[in-house]
């Protein structure tokens, strides 16, 4: 989710802990989160566009890495590329890593999120958050 959305929404603070609480019960550890009283995750740096991304949130499982990602449905062109560039440059660190990107997706924007990673080639697994 995009840093302004972040800080000014109740509701992304009751979607944040649902993901929080869905990685402790699925037996995640040294879970960081980009959310108030919780360690950040570390930030990624694209260098050839001078753009820092920072994950929602990061989880282990042994020893591969997750990436977690909240999806709200934003229409706003530019905003849709810089999600994409997120979207991919985690994608391709949690391969490294041995894990996945995980994007989480509230009532409304599973559209949005299946069409942005069709139509940019992105290999994420989304679940639904009704169905936490």
């Amino acid at each position: 989710m995009l840093y302004t959305r972040k800080n000014t929404s109740e509701e992304y603070n009751a979607l944040a802990e649902q993901v929080i609480n869905y990685a402790v019960k699925s037996g995640y550890k040294d879970i960081k989160a980009d959310f108030t009283g919780y360690d950040s995750p570390a930030s990624l740096t694209m260098v050839n566009q001078e753009l820092v991304l920072t994950p929602d949130f990061t989880a282990k499982r042994g020893d591969n890495k997750y990436y977690f990602e909240l999806v709200v449905k934003n229409g706003n062109e530019d905003d849709k590329r810089m999600l994409v560039s997120k979207w991919k440059a985690l994608e391709s660190i949690a391969k490294m890593k041995g894990g996945d990107l995980r994007l989480f997706v509230p009532h409304g924007s599973f559209k949005y999120a299946t069409e942005l990673m069709q139509d940019h080639g992105i290999e994420a697994k989304l679940t639904k958050m009704n169905k936490l």
